[in-house]
């Protein structure tokens, strides 16, 4: 890249000549230029503020038209790019702005143009005069293959904010501040039938330090009421139980998100830090007491984590044992290596007649993997996750 710091991780092409990683993330430098075309507007890469699996979050200096004639020089070649701003664009109030750079994946993609439609609406029609602490999108464009989104530049998030404060819990009046911001925001949410689906303190905002002012952000996972068609959300510490027993959700989710978020500002460490979906409704239990029998025989997912304590299921339900669901959801990997052992060590088993059953030869040619108990959750791609998103909460 010319000798400029890469900040894209990996730096790597995934070709020779390829500005692409094998990530599918667009491989970024500090200073390049991402170029909107139509609408004049460039940013300058400055600073990397994260990634996720949905791609990475740049700082970028906002230029003008007069900026760009004495730097056009050092940009890259922009594509055919097309632009429309989603409020009253990047400019002179705005001088440095947040572009999150999406994959070049079409999941991804379709993920983030969802986004777009959803924070139009929330703050142009919504929320016009920025009151209900919701992220302002100012703009989105392609660039490369990509999509861009521009983002307000805000400042620290409040899983930030904790670790600086060695994860000693926050006062409560500041807790209350924090709180009261985000309950503002999610109202609004509510009476626009839109589910944000990962509230968590990382995606909570510092707009204002000496107010407390906080905005929520990363709508990368958000969906309408009547269109909640993914089953996989939130990040696990914040995970409402209804979505891990797949009883179906609405805007309640996001209370329960609020609820521990809340707990965490105030303790310094997570209330469910569970390390499986298991162990988060055994913590759930332990603390506010067991799920509503109502809930649980209606939930597609129960007889994962829950036994019935006769044939009767309006008789009540059990939370298994950890023994009990271990042993249910057990998994076993068996290799080609394993299988060609059993073939030598027992040469008159079926294993040696492969040719007699095609699908079983090819099986033994490759991995096999046999599971001893359906699947927990539904495959989905989740492009928001956050901006800073820790693998022990997914």
């Amino acid at each position: 890249m010319n000798g400029r710091e890469v900040l894209t991780n990996p730096g790597a092409p995934k070709r020779p000549g390829s500005l692409v990683n094998k990530d599918d993330d667009l491989i970024v430098c500090r200073g390049d230029l991402l170029d909107t075309s139509s609408s004049g507007i460039r940013y300058r890469v400055t600073g990397t503020l994260g990634s996720g699996t949905f791609g990475q979050v740049f700082e970028c200096a906002v230029l003008d038209d007069a900026d760009n004639e004495g730097s056009a020089g050092s940009a890259r070649d922009a594509d055919a790019s097309t632009s429309t701003a989603a409020s009253a664009s990047a400019s002179a109030p705005h001088q440095r702005a947040a572009v999150k750079v999406i994959k070049n994946q079409a999941a991804y993609y379709h993920q983030a143009r969802v986004e777009i439609g959803v924070l139009q609406m929330l703050n142009t029609q919504v929320d016009p005069h920025d009151r209900y602490h919701i992220v302002r999108l100012r703009d989105f464009f392609m660039f490369k293959g990509h999509l861009c989104l521009v983002f307000e530049l805000l400042g620290l998030n409040l899983y930030e904010l904790i670790r600086r404060n060695k994860f000693r819990g926050l006062s409560l009046s500041l807790v209350r501040v924090f709180v009261t911001h985000v309950l503002k925001a999610l109202a609004v949410l509510k009476d626009s039938s839109v589910i944000h689906c990962d509230v968590k303190p990382e995606n909570i905002l510092l707009e204002d330090p000496k107010t407390g002012r906080v905005k929520l952000i990363d709508f990368g996972s958000a969906c309408f009421r009547n269109k909640a068609v993914y089953t996989y959300i939130q990040s696990r510490f914040y995970r409402a139980p209804e979505v891990v027993i797949g009883y179906g959700y609405t805007e309640a989710v996001d209370m329960w998100s609020v609820g521990c978020v809340a707990a965490e500002l105030f303790l310094g460490l997570p209330l469910f830090p569970a390390s499986s979906e298991f162990d988060l409704l055994e913590r759930i239990a332990e603390t506010i007491g067991p799920l509503p029998r109502s809930m649980l025989i209606k939930s597609k997912n129960t007889g994962v984590f829950y036994t019935f304590e006769d044939s009767d299921m309006h008789r009540g339900a059990r939370l298994l044992t950890t023994e009990e669901y271990q042993t249910l959801n057990m998994r076993w990997v068996l290799t080609s290596t394993d299988l060609r052992s059993l073939v030598v060590a027992r040469p008159d088993s079926i294993l040696t007649r492969t040719t007699r059953f095609p699908r079983f030869a090819r099986f033994a040619r490759s991995p096999v993997r046999l599971c001893g108990a359906r699947s927990t959750s539904s495959t989905r791609c989740s492009a928001t996750s956050s901006t800073m998103r820790r693998s022990k909460r997914a």
